[in-house]
């Protein structure tokens, strides 16, 4: 069967059991999807047939959380650690093409969560990776003050925003979303470190897989980089084989800490793109949590650079008053994040 006649096939199964906003003449899609996707038999049958990646309807990603679930209802993961992580496909819904968004986009949703299944399985890394056999992947993971909801869904805007193709992969660790739980939300991303290399590690080892590019903001930085220093202990020098681009934004990251990381990390020095912001609020505030010691989204870029990083000052592109985010929302710094990925082999 053709590649044009099986997509059709399955957008219109998804029109049929209502999971799936299609558009309208007018370019808006109309569909809801979160009424339908209060039935587990319409979500599952919506996320397992949507293709993944970026498609007409919307957009499907990966999932790896150690979040505890809400059950087959929004918000899918709360801000609890769960006892087992959970691999799962999620369906995007995405931000409405309608006259009145482009008049007023600014009051206009943007990507949300329509609905997730959960995978089958005992061994929910390799049930992910084997999810994205064929296909080039990134891996994103989110950092501190963040919900299940605003990660997948400020992650789905970058995807769409740099025109991946191949498969996106969400990693959700259980922040409670709260300005004053900075330091559980650290025990928590730590505590989550060995879920995220089980997932890179399945990945790295399904032949069938392709590039593995690797995304963190902010504290997930830090969970990154610890999975990572674990993984060269066991892979060695056949660890740089695996990954494509590395890219760091704003990561909340010990100065110190991070110069005796890339000591490990050195093989993978050349993959690695940092983006730093100067005037970078948040990270202003956990330096002085940390009593001073700089992080390395606000550092240097020369004393970055040492390293054997790629460094790019992204300090001119903020304009507001955290300056924590601007990799999500300034299409020139997204770009920064689809060179990286572009030349990553180069």
């Amino acid at each position: 069967m053709r590649a044009a006649s099986l997509f059709a096939l399955i957008v219109s199964a998804l029109v049929l059991t209502g999971c799936v906003g299609i558009d309208d003449d007018s370019g808006d899609a109309t569909s809801s999807l979160k009424p339908v996707l209060t039935n587990t038999a319409s979500n599952d049958q919506a996320a397992n047939a949507a293709p993944l990646g970026i498609w007409r309807g919307g957009m499907t990603m990966l999932v790896m959380t150690t979040r505890n679930s809400t059950g087959n209802k929004e918000p899918w993961f709360g801000a609890k650690r769960a006892s087992d992580p959970t691999a799962a496909r999620l369906v995007m819904y995405p931000p409405s093409k309608s006259l009145l968004a482009a008049v007023n986009p600014v009051s206009t949703p943007g990507w949300s969560v329509a609905g997730v299944s959960a995978l089958p399985g005992d061994q929910p890394a390799t049930a992910l990776a084997a999810q994205a056999e064929g296909r080039d992947v990134i891996v994103y993971v989110h950092g501190y003050n963040e919900t299940f909801d605003s990660a997948s869904t400020s992650y789905a805007k970058l995807v769409d925003g740099i025109k991946f193709s191949g498969v996106p992969v969400l990693f959700s660790w259980p922040s409670r979303a709260a300005l004053l739980d900075y330091v559980t939300d650290k025990d928590s991303a730590m505590w989550s470190r060995d879920a995220l290399e089980d997932t890179l590690t399945a990945l790295a080892n399904d032949p069938k897989v392709g590039r593995i590019n690797l995304i963190a903001h902010s504290m997930g930085s830090m969970v990154m980089m610890e999975a990572l220093r674990s993984m060269s202990d066991r892979m060695g020098a056949s660890l740089p084989n695996h990954f494509g681009a590395i890219v760091l934004a704003n990561p909340d990251v010990d100065l110190d800490l991070f110069r005796r990381q890339m000591k490990r990390l050195s093989s993978l020095s050349s993959k690695m793109t940092v983006i730093v912001s100067k005037n970078d609020r948040a990270l202003e505030i956990s330096t002085k949590l940390a009593g001073g010691v700089p992080r390395v989204g606000s550092g240097d870029s020369e004393e970055l650079q040492k390293t054997g990083v790629k460094v790019v000052d992204a300090s001119d592109f903020g304009s507001g008053f955290i300056n924590h985010d601007i990799f999500m929302s300034r299409e020139e710094v997204r770009a920064v994040v689809a060179r990286a990925i572009e030349n990553a082999d180069q």
